[in-house]
């Protein structure tokens, strides 16, 4: 989710930007009152959406077809929570989300009411367990730890820190307080790290605020080993980003805001490209949030990304959120 930091500076100054590089194809256009923050995807390449203004998760088979493409209703996280902000698939019969009581109008997250939920899903329907974090600032970017998905690295955006609970025990772990995960004071909405996803021994993350994208050494049970973070590389054109889809190799591919609305491409050493963008505004793609990849044969090299649906902080009409299918440049 964006902050509206400097939101009129860059609208001056994107008012020129043209479309990028490289043109997706529309997979799913979803209604005006529909906003995608996440998106995860299951082994066998399910995507599972959010509609995070109504705490419900969806399903789209993009192997499938046209048919494939209109969402099928999965399960709620309501009356617990109402809104969805985190998504990810620690094993290939499970879905964790983080999920909170969220004022959309101001901005603010209710206090008390973060949560995780992990969904397991059973031949007789979806089974949730819920995990309360009632000091959390917000939650936000969540991901399993490479080879014990029993434990979830968490990001609270707002307290600028990364959690981790482990599922087995219930029990709940500051994994760092990085001056990098930390927030930029603001009138409006501050949002520090963002996306979290975590590959070997690392855990990469975005922080909107800052602009940046980073990672944190990791030990095998998540626990930071006693390094600090390091930058991999800032937002081309002062862009902020979201979350992003992490590739086997640790390239990474963030959805970004102002600045670049698109995506970006970034390698484990830096080096930064744009794949595709759009003019901040726009009403044919609105507002890159969320990334993940094909995990078939058939679509490992695909990069299925999410909009949000509207521009966060801003007066510009929604247009309802949407899913992309990109292959060149992935």
């Amino acid at each position: 989710m964006w902050s509206a930091l400097g939101l009129a500076t860059a609208l001056l100054s994107l008012s020129s930007l043209v479309a990028g590089e490289v043109k997706p194809t529309l997979l799913t256009q979803l209604p005006q009152d529909w906003r995608i923050e996440n998106i995860a995807i299951l082994s066998n390449s399910t995507l599972i959406i959010p509609n995070s203004y109504t705490g419900e998760l969806f399903g789209i088979n993009p192997l499938h077809g046209a048919s494939g493409a209109t969402p099928y209703f999965v399960t709620s996280v309501a009356p617990y929570s109402s809104a969805i902000f985190g998504l990810a698939s620690p094993t290939s019969d499970t879905i964790a989300v983080t999920a909170n009581n969220f004022k959309w109008n101001t901005g603010q997250v209710v206090n008390g009411t973060n949560a995780v939920h992990l969904i397991t899903l059973t031949k007789s329907g979806p089974k949730a367990e819920v995990f309360p974090f009632p000091s959390a600032g917000w939650l936000n970017g969540l991901t399993p730890v490479p080879g014990a998905p029993h434990y979830l690295l968490i990001a609270d955006c707002h307290a600028g820190s990364l959690l981790r609970l482990d599922t087995r025990t219930r029990s709940i772990k500051t994994v760092s307080t990085d001056p990098l995960f930390a927030t930029v004071p603001s009138p409006t909405l501050s949002i520090g790290i963002n996306g979290v996803h975590a590959l070997d021994r690392f855990v990469y993350f975005t922080n909107t605020d800052q602009r940046l994208y980073g990672r944190l050494a990791i030990d095998k049970e998540g626990l930071a080993v006693g390094k600090p973070a390091e930058v991999i590389t800032t937002g081309i054109n002062g862009s902020t980003f979201d979350d992003f889809a992490l590739r086997s190799d640790h390239t990474g591919f963030l959805a970004t805001g102002m600045g670049i609305n698109g995506i970006e491409k970034v390698t484990e050493r830096g080096k930064t490209e744009i794949v595709a963008s759009w003019e901040f505004g726009s009403s044919e793609i609105s507002q890159a949030s969320s990334g993940v990849f094909g995990q078939t044969a058939k679509d490992r090299g695909t990069l299925y990304f999410a909009t949000a649906g509207s521009y966060f902080g801003s007066d510009i009409p929604a247009t309802g959120a949407q899913v992309f299918t990109l292959k060149k440049g992935c």
